[in-house]
């Protein structure tokens, strides 16, 4: 071996390859030769006594960028273009030393006690000048995470939602002082004992607490605040920051060689962790946008208990609203059908039809009336909510289990609703319009068509009704992403209060709008997106040459009917056979992937865990083998057995 860099690397190579690391640590001294051994403490003591702490401490693991986007542009050009890291940092003998980008998934898997150990038989020198340079170094990186944390702690985003605290009294500066103190302290005396610094120490303990109850009061109390990208990037910063001050503040204050050796290494696979994955794109968005996402879905699931049917009354006054929603949507199939033959340029067909679209799904949503694909993605965060919850909900199982077969007999009788209206009432509208004016509303060329875009083996139904399932999906996080919007920017009160509307308007009246508003704005948003994705997709698909286009059962039903007339009901027994399958194929991929899609992203913002979906997939078999019908209908006695075992 030529120098300790190789004893180093040798080291970090056999933690690599080791997987008993209880045998490894007890027997650690007997790998290296004595010679060997000193080099690499002296090595490592050197590194530790002469490279700077605070950047590797302080920025390690914690965006620069205030801005989700401008954070992401950073990993993305460090990626094609790595920074350099003067080599004064102990972040480059860091990074040197653990290069590889999965080096810290072997780390994580040491024992703190077993790398502690391993830390403990290396017998460094003991020189004062380099244990006041390490003590130092500590200090200074405590007080520069302080200031980091009442930097954030006084942003405008963060105080506009804490009101308990005016800028003096805020725990974030009381932090920052506090802590400063202590350092001064220790700093102007090195020697000083820790009784003699005991009280200081507590205060800042008392005050990192104060910080992250405020923290939690952010989380408690989304419901009320709402929030946005930069918030949310700002609190897992602060969360970061505190984390890093307080891992510091308990190796500062150890006592025990053995408890500062486990906060070492405890310290050592975070820090390793954060470098390995400093540039990765995938944790940039799962960290930042899973706080987000919980929100944006939360809100999506106040909506989804309002299409989830428990008793016989319920499930009939759903079959009603989905009577009206398709009846609405055979109007729809009429006015595309008309768009279509008025052969519009490519843009203004593309407008025409998601205007269409949009009014008729907003008009379904104002009215209370269902479309019945769009309940999947309303409801699966309801019954992510009613999981485990990391064991908050010891019944989740039960509960989530007759939450689902509620859903699913909810989601049946929607689709049948608005199947089978659909259907007779656009017969009935293309009847009236030959009776009035002695033309069908679709030729047959084009009732040719509208049959086959119904046929499974003739043309690629199930892809465009996967597309129209994805769409679904996201329409739902459009809900919840406008209704949070609408809470976090306090939209209701501002509209309410704005001088010239309420000229113009009134007071009493402006109330009374904004509050009707706040309670619509993420159906009537969501609703729109749908009806702009549904309506320009084919136009988009031949623009760009890809067969694109969008298939929906209530529409399919409604355009079977506009087909059927125009056929002078003259439809053989294969159109017909066909035509249904198609129509329910149509539908089953609407809602598997709408539902699947919706319930992959609640169940990911809540951090649910795998474990816990195949407990659920199994007892929900369990239940359609032995209570089968209760997922198409449910009885009175049923019912009232789920409402006792959902606690509803």
């Amino acid at each position: 071996m030529k120098n300790a860099s190789d004893a180093i690397n040798r080291l970090i190579g056999i933690l690599r390859e080791t997987t008993d690391f209880s045998f490894l640590s007890e027997n650690f001294v007997s790998v290296f030769s004595e010679n060997e051994k000193i080099d690499l403490e002296k090595e490592i003591y050197d590194f530790a006594t002469s490279k700077k702490y605070v950047s590797l401490l302080t920025e390690s693991g914690i965006g620069h960028n205030e801005g989700f986007l401008s954070e992401l542009f950073s990993k993305i050009g460090k990626k094609i273009l790595p920074e350099i890291i003067d080599n004064e940092e102990l972040t480059k003998i860091l990074n040197d030393c653990f290069s590889r980008k999965n080096d810290y998934l072997w780390l994580n898997k040491i024992p703190d006690k077993d790398l502690a150990k391993i830390f403990l038989s290396l017998k460094f020198p003991q020189t004062p000048a380099g244990q006041r340079f390490i003590k130092k170094e500590i200090l200074n990186s405590i007080v520069v995470l302080a200031q980091k944390i009442a930097s954030i702690g006084i942003e405008n985003e963060v105080v506009s939602k804490i009101s308990n605290f005016d800028d003096l009294e805020s725990p974030f500066i009381g932090l920052n002082r506090d802590t400063t103190i202590l350092v001064e302290k220790i700093l102007r005396n090195p020697d000083m004992k820790k009784n003699d610094w005991e009280s200081d120490y507590r205060q800042v303990i008392v005050m990192m607490k104060q910080c992250d109850s405020q923290i939690k009061l952010l989380y408690i109390h989304k419901e009320k605040y709402g929030i946005s990208l930069r918030m949310t990037i700002l609190i897992r910063k602060l969360e970061k920051y505190l984390n890093r001050l307080e891992s510091l503040l308990k190796w500062m204050a150890s006592g025990s060689a053995n408890e500062k050796a486990e906060i070492s290494a405890k310290i050592l696979k975070e820090l390793v962790q954060t470098q390995n994955t400093k540039y990765s794109i995938k944790k940039h968005f799962t960290s930042n946008l899973e706080f987000l996402s919980f929100k944006i879905v939360e809100n999506t699931s106040k909506s989804g208990e309002n299409y989830i049917a428990s008793t016989p009354k319920e499930y009939w006054n759903l079959f009603g609203k989905a009577l009206g929603g398709g009846v609405i949507v055979a109007f729809l199939c009429w006015y595309k059908t008309s768009i279509y033959f008025f052969k519009f340029p490519a843009f203004w067909t593309a407008f025409l039809y998601s205007l269409n679209y949009a009014g008729g799904f907003v008009m379904i949503h104002l009215l209370r009336l269902t479309l019945a694909t769009k309940q999947p993605a309303m409801t699966a965060s309801t019954i992510a909510e009613s999981l485990s919850n990391n064991g908050k909900n010891p019944d989740w199982l039960n509960k989530t289990t007759k939450l689902l077969t509620r859903q699913i007999r909810s989601q049946f009788i929607s689709l049948v609703g608005n199947a089978i209206i659909a259907f007779p009432v656009a017969v009935g509208i293309a009847w009236s319009y030959f009776y009035l004016t002695g033309t069908h509303i679709a030729t047959v060329e084009k009732a040719n068509t509208l049959i086959t875009e119904l046929n499974i083996f003739k043309s690629p139904a199930v892809f465009h009704a996967a597309i129209a399932g994805i769409y679904l999906m996201l329409s739902g996080l459009v809900s919840g992403y406008y209704e949070n919007l609408w809470v976090y920017h306090n939209f209701q009160k501002r509209l309410a209060k704005n001088p010239n509307l309420v000229r113009i308007f009134g007071t009493d009246r402006m109330k009374k709008f904004t509050a009707y508003l706040g309670r619509n704005i993420g159906g009537i948003s969501g609703n729109i997106f749908l009806g702009i994705m549904l309506g320009s997709t084919s136009t988009l698909g031949k623009a760009l040459g890809f067969p694109l286009d969008i298939r929906h059962i209530t529409f399919a039903s409604g355009n079977f009917g506009l087909a059927f007339e125009a056929m002078n009901y003259q439809a053989n027994q294969y159109i017909i056979i066909n035509s249904i399958a198609g129509i329910a194929m149509i539908g089953l991929i609407n809602v598997m992937v709408s539902f699947g899609l919706s319930i992959t992203i609640a169940l990911l913002s809540r951090g649910t865990k795998f474990n816990e979906i195949k407990l659920l997939v199994s007892k929900l078999l369990r239940q359609f083998i032995f209570e089968g019908t209760t997922f198409f209908y449910p009885s009175q006695k049923i019912a009232k057995k789920e409402d006792s075992k959902i606690g509803k």
